[in-house]
């Protein structure tokens, strides 16, 4: 058995070798071709999977290591029988948490306030639920809209679209459809985005086509009065570099590049291709120990503040920021693949349950919102 695979997958020599032969690529390298002959394709989110990519091979079964699907022609695939997975869910944490370090960010070094703040979720699935539980526990008034969830339960939890363009901070968590009466490509668009009030928090980190970047960097070039917050980007890897010039914090399409995130994906898949051979799954992820895990805090400070001290000591997300942003002194090529290897080449980040937090406070109320965004306080 002939398997093609992502070389970013993380440890799937240890999950596949046991399948048959692995040829690895880089995934926007990965050609019909190279598959003429491969019964299994292993992928992650910058392979384009459809009718180009996989006719005259013998091709059965696909899986992509990623919560997102839109680079699958789901149709085609299931018109010639060919099988896919994914590995929904399994980075939802880390981007929640990628979430909240741009938040704690922005709020300490504007000296804002939690409290009160109405916080629009837009998609309320792995990623979202987990936003709004992190965002209540925090003190924001979080609303949601997802109309598809919506029909299913009924209005009671939900509102328009709308209502979520009028808060404080608004942050999109949906997948990238292109037709359909729930489309989400450029759901964000020139004309709804002028419905944002000025001194708002603008997050995208679902897709980069769910907000129109040509129609958000006019905004910014006009007015410049919102904090906006990218990870994900129109036509990546040649990003707009103007517009991220513009925003407040921007990233390489990462914020799901926790170490749990990526080798979630790896499990996940892994465990749908013992399935899809009838196989008993005999593997499991390994991670190394979370380096200085304890981190202690003397609560003399504001919420705000000291949640951003908390998650420097673990994640920097100006760090990121600042190593996209030295890609606007490249030229053509080199930014593309400038993109690319801030990806391929990731620093560990481990997720907020890793990290103990010595509290030399007896605030209660602190204790408990650390407790619901996964920290364990001593």
């Amino acid at each position: 058995m002939k398997i093609v695979v992502d070389e970013n997958i993380p440890q799937a020599r240890e999950a596949f070798e046991s399948f048959g032969e692995l040829i690895f690529s880089s995934g926007r390298k990965i050609s019909n071709k190279l598959l003429t002959d491969a019964d299994i394709l292993l992928v992650r989110s910058i392979t384009n999977v459809d009718e180009k990519l996989l006719t005259g091979t013998k091709v059965k079964f696909v899986a992509t290591a990623t919560a997102g699907t839109d680079h699958l022609d789901k149709e085609y695939l299931i018109k010639n029988k060919i099988v896919f997975a994914d590995a929904a869910g399994c980075n939802s944490f880390s981007v929640a948490e990628y979430l909240i370090a741009a938040l704690s960010n922005i709020f300490s070094n504007n000296n804002f306030s939690f409290n009160g703040k109405s916080f629009g979720v837009v998609g309320i699935g792995n990623v979202g639920s987990k936003v709004v539980r992190f965002a209540k526990a925090l003190g924001f008034n979080a609303i949601q809209n997802d109309p598809p969830l919506e029909r299913e339960l009924g209005t009671k939890n939900f509102v328009p679209l709308e209502e979520i363009l009028l808060s404080d901070i608004i942050s999109f968590h949906v997948p990238l459809t292109h037709s359909g009466i729930d489309k989400t490509y450029h759901l964000l668009n020139e004309i709804n985005l002028n419905k944002i009030k000025s001194g708002a928090i603008l997050i995208n980190a679902s897709r980069g086509e769910v907000v129109d970047n040509n129609a958000l960097k006019k905004r910014l070039q006009n007015k410049n009065d919102l904090f906006t917050v990218l990870d994900v980007w129109e036509n990546e890897p040649n990003i707009d570099f103007e517009l991220l010039e513009k925003v407040n914090l921007g990233s390489a399409h990462i914020a799901g590049y926790s170490l749990e995130g990526k080798v979630n994906g790896t499990e996940i898949i892994y465990n749908k291709l013992c399935d899809f051979l009838r196989i008993t799954p005999n593997w499991k992820a390994k991670y190394q120990l979370t380096t200085n895990p304890i981190i202690t805090i003397d609560n003399n400070s504001t919420t705000e503040k000291l949640l951003n001290t908390i998650i420097k000591q673990i994640y920097s997300i100006e760090q990121d920021d600042n190593l996209l942003r030295d890609g606007i002194k490249l030229a053509g090529d080199l930014r593309t693949k400038h993109f690319d290897e801030l990806r391929k080449n990731y620093s560990i980040r481990r997720e907020f349950n890793n990290y103990v937090i010595k509290l030399n406070s007896s605030d209660e109320e602190l204790k408990k919102k650390l407790e619901i965004l996964r920290f364990r306080i001593i």
